[in-house]
């Protein structure tokens, strides 16, 4: 090597120590400027990513995943402000994402309790702490067919609803239980726990008129019970167009919940002149979803067809209910008319049920990449009906999305995904395919598979702790439960 060369290259060498000695002085600087919010640690990690499945711990900044890693590589990222969190040992996914719920439907389940099974004071105690740990500060909580018999101090009461009004009526319902709350705002002097007469109706008279259509004390209700589940992204099949209230409770931050409002099919037009397109929004509302209804005894195609067309031209994303052999063959023949007319494109068409299936149509799925999203346990079913529809379609290389259609049946995708295991003594599919149809395949379903679904860097920090691995061998999976569920990397539930 001549000379000048070797001078050139020593000449490279030293700037090249200059600048990293340079970078080496100023990295804990910048270390500590992008220390985690959060840290979680010595967890047993599922990523529901193919590549990277398993990990110990994760790093949380600006409500998104910064690092994935062992224990030991993610505590040397914590900063003196970084809040830590461990796992001790327990089971670590990413949120689940109910792919079917009627939202507000949910939250009504707690707009009125029914006390006729409540036997004993306990009883009644256990009913009152369960609404009371899921409605809003000052919400009524109302109701009915109390036994006369059962007796239940005030202060007993008081703790069991420390921050919502109570008006439960005895089955006669000439008289009714109340908490001192309720008793306050009649300004009632001398009632105890029990009215009648005319107490009663001061009672009656300042509970708010709207009780059953306030929407926004409704939807954070069943946010606030989606977050009991671990669920923290949902899909609005209901078609009532809940967006705007679900904006404003997320400006309030009252909402827990990512949700994806979907209006009904025959209102295409209405979204198409705003200019709405699939999945419009941002991380926690968003449109651009409508869904259609087709029955075994529907005989009109033509209507379902052109409006199946006509919104997918328009750029929205089109969902149809299909429940039976004759249903399913209908609505995927509309949708293959509809692709064939509008050419290609990533519309990802859903069939919603996608409930007995001929085996003919099986196939037809992975070909047109219309994604069956199924509930596993259906609302006329215990189980998943002795059907191996599931582990079909998954062979068959469908991209499969599930959710519970709550509260037509239970929310808890736990239930779900032992069903879709056990299948009903058929075959079922595996615990991993099961979680991956609940985060990663129903984040696809959405459009929502960068942002959300697994666990890996530059992801949403969505997540739920579980407190038993649900993939060893002899674990019932309906026994776990949440021990708590992060959405944005915030707690937002806690099993305490």
């Amino acid at each position: 090597m001549g000379t000048s060369r070797r001078r050139s290259l020593e000449a490279v060498l030293r700037l090249c120590l200059l600048i990293c000695g340079s970078l080496f002085l100023q990295f804990p600087k910048v270390a500590a400027q992008s220390s985690p919010d959060h840290i979680i640690f010595n967890a047993d990690i599922r990523t529901m990513n193919r590549i990277s499945p398993r990990a110990e711990a994760i790093a949380v900044r600006d409500g998104l995943i910064s690092a994935v890693g062992t224990t030991a590589e993610i505590r040397k990222l914590a900063g003196e402000n970084t809040k830590s969190i461990d796992a001790q040992g327990r089971l670590l996914l990413p949120g689940f994402n109910d792919a079917h719920v009627h939202f507000a439907a949910i939250g009504n389940l707690f707009s009125s309790i029914d006390l006729s099974e409540a036997k004993r004071p306990e009883d009644v105690i256990a009913r009152l702490r369960h609404f009371a740990r899921f409605l809003p500060k000052g919400r009524w909580i109302l109701g009915g067919k109390l036994d006369p018999s059962v007796a239940i101090p005030l202060s007993e009461i008081d703790m069991a609803t420390p921050d919502n009004p109570l008006l439960v009526y005895h089955a006669d319902a000439k008289s009714a239980v109340t908490n001192s709350l309720a008793i306050r705002a009649a300004r009632l002097s001398d009632a105890a726990g029990v009215v009648r007469d005319s107490q009663l109706g001061a009672v009656k008279f300042v509970v708010p008129a709207n009780h059953i259509r306030d929407l926004p004390a409704i939807l954070e209700t069943a946010s606030n019970y989606a977050a009991s589940f671990g669920v923290t992204s949902v899909q609005d099949m209901h078609s009532d167009d809940l967006s705007i209230v679900a904006k404003q409770l997320h400006r309030d931050g009252r909402l827990k919940t990512r949700i994806y409002d979907c209006v009904s099919l025959a209102s295409w037009a209405k979204l198409a002149a705003v200019g709405t397109k699939a999945a419009s929004g941002d991380a926690m509302v968003r449109t651009g979803c409508v869904k259609g209804h087709y029955d075994e005894d529907d005989a009109d195609t033509t209507s379902l067809g052109r409006d199946i067309a006509a919104a997918d031209s328009a750029g929205l994303q089109v969902m149809v209910h299909a429940i039976g052999p004759k249903a399913n063959q209908a609505v995927l023949t509309a949708m293959e008319a509809a692709i064939r007319a509008n050419g290609t494109g990533d519309r990802r068409f859903r069939v919603e049920h996608a409930r007995d299936l001929r085996p003919i149509d099986i196939t037809r799925f992975s070909r047109t990449k219309i994604i069956p999203s199924m509930q596993p346990i259906l609302f006329f079913s215990d189980s998943a009906g002795g059907s191996d529809d599931h582990r079909r379609l998954l062979d068959s290389g469908a991209q499969l999305a599930l959710g519970a259609d709550a509260p037509m049946r239970g929310f808890n995708p736990l239930d779900g995904i032992h069903a879709a295991v056990n299948a009903g003594g058929k075959r079922g599919i595996t615990v991993e395919e099961a979680v991956y149809a609940y985060t990663m395949g129903a984040a696809f379903a959405e459009f929502q598979e960068k942002e959300k679904g697994s666990i890996e860097v530059g992801k949403l920090a969505d997540l739920v702790m579980l407190s038993a691995d649900i993939f060893a061998e002899k674990t019932d999976i309906r026994t776990a439960y949440v021990v708590m569920t992060f959405v944005n990397g915030r707690v937002v539930y806690e099993n305490k």
